[in-house]
């Protein structure tokens, strides 16, 4: 575990992106006020013809309702083809570290809500520092394109279209979030720093530890579900290779 936890640690990835956080926290409690209070009050234009239209539409794609199962059924479908439990493990660490880190920021920070023209932290109620939904944009379609290159499971130029479309749900939610007054600019900011932390402390983890013989967890291929045999008498550890 001490290894697991320095490995962790110690990635240059990871370090750089828990500085930039940090920093973006300490401009957030101030310094980027007059940004945050600039954008906040800029005039919304054609409030009340797309407001609801938003709030039911763009807003919904990186919301855990959404993003979740998009990353599930990718888990299931890449577990069921590669024998392996590895990418439902993968889809499940990751968001469950994220919302841990951001719903921590949440509690200790307690920014209050744009609504009230306030940018600053320590509020008597207030949860919206970091944004949620900007961590989600990073983190949960983000690992569903980790997997896709990880397994090899669609065409080099059809992953350049899915990282284009994840900078382009990133982009689509932190104006559609400003612009309903959901969150202040720097939330979203924070939100995916956050986001791209976790994604690649989650990245880091799987390539420390092995594969493993996943063979003996798998029900369907390499072993009988009801005997101990090995499918069509070939050997574990070739299954375990290909698990």
């Amino acid at each position: 575990m001490s290894e697991i936890a320095w490995g962790l640690a110690s990635d240059k990835t990871a370090i750089v992106l828990a500085v930039a956080l940090i920093i973006m926290t300490v401009l957030s409690a101030g310094p980027l006020h007059p940004i945050d209070n600039l954008i906040n009050n800029a005039p919304r234009p054609f409030w009340q013809e797309a407001r609801m239209a938003l709030i039911l539409g763009p807003d919904t794609v990186a919301s855990r309702f959404v993003a979740l199962p998009v990353l599930g059924v990718t888990c299931v479908q890449l577990a069921y083809w590669n024998r392996s439990w590895r990418p439902i493990i993968l889809g499940a660490v990751g968001p469950f570290g994220m919302v841990c880190l951001v719903a921590s920021m949440k509690l200790l920070f307690t920014r209050s809500h744009p609504r009230t023209g306030d940018p600053a932290f320590f509020s008597d109620a207030g949860v919206s520092f970091p944004s949620g939904h900007g961590a989600n944009a990073i983190l949960i379609y983000g690992l569903v394109l980790f997997l896709i290159i990880r397994y090899r499971a669609a065409r080099p130029h059809i992953v350049r279209r899915l990282a284009y479309c994840i900078v382009g749900i990133a982009v689509l939610q932190a104006m559609v979030s400003v612009y309903l007054h959901f969150h202040w600019f720097t939330d979203l900011m924070a939100g995916m720093i956050a986001g791209g932390l976790a994604l690649v402390l989650t990245i880091r983890l799987d390539r420390m530890i092995p594969e493993g013989r996943t063979v003996y967890w798998w029900p369907w291929y390499g072993r009988n579900l009801w005997k101990s045999e090995d499918r069509n008498g070939e050997d574990a550890e070739v299954w375990a290779e290909r698990g």
